[in-house]
């Protein structure tokens, strides 16, 4: 390139990762970081001096960015801009993580939280701020456990992996089944899934926003669930219908729910689900990132890092959306 590569960087990578960036996007590229308290006007004008963008600045300010070439974000879900009421800019690139960065600790989270459920660990916890010694109960076994997997990507395959240790059957939710995919006993199309929900022991959903998706399990589905069982959502909030979830939790229908991304995201205050002992709510971190998770930061520079050098080699883009 005949001028010297622009790249903005809006994610707080540490100083190591951001010596890789140099390094991939070539000696005479300037990698400039903005801090999160950046002020709009400035973050504007930055943003209007830039050839590639690694973060995700806010759609409306992408939109006033006619030098913007290329947008790589760090993130796995992308309806930040897929959906947008802003349209993404015409000629754009875009790319993001999914596949890569996520799978591994997303992973371990929808495990901890199937054997905090199985195990009645969210009751023994409230009974330890009161002080009480009482059993809670049953325990739930996940040896042979049928397990429904909404996503058969990068997330949803490092979860079946994890689950075969315990011996689950895991059942995958994909576009395409025509291909075997490791640690799955088979895959069904999300047009299939319902006839699924009956028999699952353990529903996780790691499937991204799309109008497809969007409410899938709704009250009528919830209630085809069978009775006891546990249901985990690291997708999108909107894939369940919360109220719905709220009813058919007070009833005693499910033996538990823990929700990462809920809708509305957050719950407002009042909302069944606050108070409901039977479901688990967290505020959207598990997919811990920079600052909470080294070995996330690492794959996600890996990604941004090759892609930079694409990008400056003229090859194509991976993980590529738009």
């Amino acid at each position: 390139m005949a001028d010297a590569l622009r790249v903005l960087v809006t994610e707080p990578f540490g100083p190591r990762h951001l010596h890789q960036l140099q390094r991939a996007a070539g000696a005479n590229a300037r990698v400039l970081q903005v801090s999160a308290s950046t002020a709009t006007d400035e973050l504007e004008r930055l943003l209007s001096d830039a050839d590639v963008v690694i973060g995700e600045p806010a759609p409306a300010l992408l939109a006033k960015s006619p030098s913007v070439r290329w947008v790589q974000m760090t993130w796995a879900g992308t309806d930040y801009y897929t959906r947008s009421t802003t349209p993404f800019p015409t000629g754009v690139r875009l790319t993001n993580v999914a596949g890569t960065a996520f799978g591994h600790i997303i992973s371990q989270y929808v495990v901890g939280q199937i054997l905090a459920l199985a195990q009645n660990l969210p009751t023994y916890v409230r009974q330890q701020e009161r002080s009480v010694w009482l059993g809670a109960g049953p325990v739930f076994s996940l040896e042979d456990a049928r397990v429904l997997i909404f996503g058969a990507g990068d997330i949803g395959t490092c979860t079946a992996k994890r689950l075969s240790g315990f011996d689950c059957r895991c059942v995958g939710v994909c576009r395409n089944t025509s291909e075997p995919r490791p640690h799955f006993e088979r895959l069904v199309t999300l047009e299939e899934a319902e006839a699924e929900l009956a028999a699952a022991d353990v529903v996780v959903n790691c499937l991204p926003n799309t109008v497809q998706t969007e409410h899938w399990l709704n009250g009528q589905r919830l209630h085809l669930m069978k009775q006891g069982a546990i249901l985990v959502n690291v997708g999108r909030g909107n894939f369940i219908d919360c109220m719905a979830l709220a009813k058919v939790l007070a009833k005693g229908r499910l033996r538990g729910a823990a929700l990462d991304v809920t809708d509305p995201e957050p719950l407002p205050q009042g909302h069944p689900l606050w108070s409901e002992p039977r479901c688990v709510v967290t505020p959207h971190k598990s997919g811990a990132s920079f600052g909470m998770c080294t070995r996330t930061e690492e794959l996600i520079c890996e990604v941004c890092c090759d892609n930079l050098h694409r990008f400056v080699a003229g090859q194509e883009l991976t993980h590529v959306v738009i």
